[in-house]
């Protein structure tokens, strides 16, 4: 093929264009967001947006990309995150109660003591996410993949965690009281401490009280 053929050849001036409209159309878009008390931001490309104790109630960030932001201390709850990109995403101390986020991809994410009280995360993706102390309780996680999580000290009463993969994760001293594990996946799970009372397992059975680090 000739080296200087079209689809080869790349013109300097219309890239320099190109990536300015780019960085234009994003910089508009995280200002339109941030302007508006209910973000509307459906598919917005919001990679590494800085919201610290940012008030986003109740908005719409389905599909979004919020790779590596930093939502830290923000009021998230009753958000629709369906879908969105939350890779590396800050989260620490952020409310998330209520929101759904079903579907979406929090690998590596840090909701250390996050609340999500509530928060619809069913076939999320939260493996390798630092969650220590974070508040799930009455979540529905069934089908979500936590594999090597960090749970510890985490709260998971009443958290629906059906065919959810929990290999690997640290569950250490965390409160599975009356959480449903049936049909879970917990090989090289680390349950140390761990409160089971009242919770159903992952083979049907009802987990005695007290149940500790163990199913008895």
């Amino acid at each position: 093929m000739n080296s200087h053929s079209p689809a080869r050849t790349c013109n300097p001036k219309i890239l320099r264009i190109v990536v300015a409209a780019l960085a234009f159309a994003t910089c508009e878009a995280h200002a339109r967001c941030a302007a508006q008390a209910a973000a509307e931001c459906p598919g917005a490309a919001l990679r590494d947006v800085a919201w610290v104790n940012a008030d986003l109630q109740g908005g719409n960030f389905r599909d979004a990309n919020l790779e590596n932001s930093n939502l830290a201390g923000s009021q998230l709850n009753g958000a629709d995150l369906r879908g969105a990109n939350l890779q590396f995403a800050r989260l620490k101390r952020s409310d998330l109660g209520g929101a759904n986020l079903e579907g979406a991809n929090l690998h590596s994410a840090n909701l250390e003591h996050a609340s999500l009280h509530g928060a619809q995360l069913a076939g999320a993706r939260l493996d390798k996410a630092h969650m220590v102390s974070a508040d799930f309780s009455h979540a529905r996680l069934a089908g979500a993949d936590l594999t090597r999580s960090n749970l510890i000290n985490a709260d998971l009463q009443h958290a629906d965690l059906r065919r959810a993969k929990l290999d690997g994760a640290f569950l250490n001293h965390a409160n599975l009281r009356q959480a449903d594990l049936r049909g879970a996946s917990l090989q090289r799970t680390r349950l140390v401490g761990t409160r089971l009372s009242g919770a159903t397992w992952i083979d049907g059975r009802v987990c005695k009280t007290p149940s500790v680090g163990a199913c008895e």
